[in-house]
């Protein structure tokens, strides 16, 4: 009996990739409470709350759904795709905002407290839009951890046929162990930055991870619909659309269970050895869509600091034009009293 019979090699980096990305969020999410909100501990306390409410009701909402494929009809590898996709944009959404939101608070630090604060007044968190931003810390969490759970669910569950029973909870545990040790490492070293450093390497992570999860989501709905035209079954490997494919490569799969390191980089950058067209072409526009609103911030900023020493420099001048008016003046009446003199 050798060391494969009781630790999986594959169910390890399956369940480490998946909760590597999520530990990322998570910890991104808590390190940006403690920047911010270095003195009011209470709604800290609270946020922090919500956050991790949401990453543990992802996780029990994902085993569950798990438990109940082993008795019931798998209604989620029956629509993988969709499911994948949706939650995939879902995420895309929320880590977009709360990554362009976290590069702007560097200089907004004082707004975003009284914010923060403000989402938390439940007197003031009327209609759906202010309930969404109330509980937007709760949100992200649950339907990152989620989505990265049901995946796992389905991976492992295609690989638990070739694998000894007793090698898979060592090697569950070393990979959730591993994924969340990656996020306790990247909230301390942010706790330990200086904050303009935290925001942006955060939002650069962040916005790596959406545009990732853009291209995995169309990838996501583009697979639902070739399965469908062909019968082939979603957890069939290797198929895809030839009239829209760019590449396709033999190598580098993050799906297969011994694909160590490129999970890890599907997980970040969203890579994949199979790309069409329309994932591709996502994954561009997405950072053109990203650049371009940074750009308008930017602009946006640039014009209110310009309206904002106007009146500074009209002030100042004002003050000099002063300043040389009165002085002409008093030269004026010198010259006339030594003329008074001289008479």
């Amino acid at each position: 009996m050798g060391a494969e019979d009781y630790f999986s090699i594959p169910i390890f980096f399956i369940i480490f990739r998946e909760t590597t990305e999520a530990a990322i969020i998570v910890s991104v999410l808590l390190t940006f409470l403690s920047q911010v909100l270095t003195e009011d501990l209470t709604i800290r306390k609270r946020l922090a709350r919500q956050v991790w409410a949401g990453t543990f009701l992802g996780l029990l909402a994902s085993l569950a759904i798990g438990a109940g494929n082993l008795y019931a009809t798998n209604l989620w590898a029956v629509s993988e795709g969709i499911w994948v996709g949706c939650f995939s944009f879902v995420a895309v959404l929320m880590i977009t905002v709360i990554g362009i939101a976290m590069l702007r608070t560097n200089q907004m630090q004082e707004k975003w407290k009284v914010k923060l604060a403000k989402a938390m007044d439940s007197e003031n968190a009327q209609g759906l839009g202010n309930q969404s931003r109330k509980y937007a810390l709760f949100i992200l969490p649950l339907i990152t951890v989620l989505r990265e759970g049901l995946e796992a669910v389905v991976f492992i569950g295609g690989v638990t046929f070739t694998e000894e029973p007793k090698a898979i909870p060592a090697a569950v545990l070393a990979g959730l162990g591993l994924g969340w040790l990656v996020g306790f490492a990247i909230y301390r070293g942010g706790n330990r930055m200086r904050l303009h450093q935290f925001f942006v390497g955060s939002t650069c992570l962040l916005l790596l991870i959406a545009a990732g999860l853009v291209a995995k989501g169309i990838a996501a709905f583009e697979a639902d619909r070739w399965n469908r035209l062909t019968g082939a079954q979603s957890d069939d490997e290797g198929t895809y659309d030839p009239r829209v494919n760019v590449w396709a490569l033999k190598c580098c799969d993050p799906k297969q269970p011994d694909s160590a390191w490129w999970g890890v980089a599907n997980a970040l950058v969203g890579w994949s050895n199979i790309a069409s067209y329309w994932t591709v072409g996502s994954y561009i526009l997405y950072w053109g869509l990203v650049s371009a609103w940074l750009i308008r911030l930017k602009t946006k900023k640039e014009k209110v600091l310009a309206a904002e020493q106007r009146p500074l420099l009209g002030s100042s001048a004002a003050t000099t034009l002063g300043s040389g008016a009165s002085g002409s003046n008093s030269g004026a009446q010198g010259s006339n009293q030594d003329e008074i003199t001289n008479i």
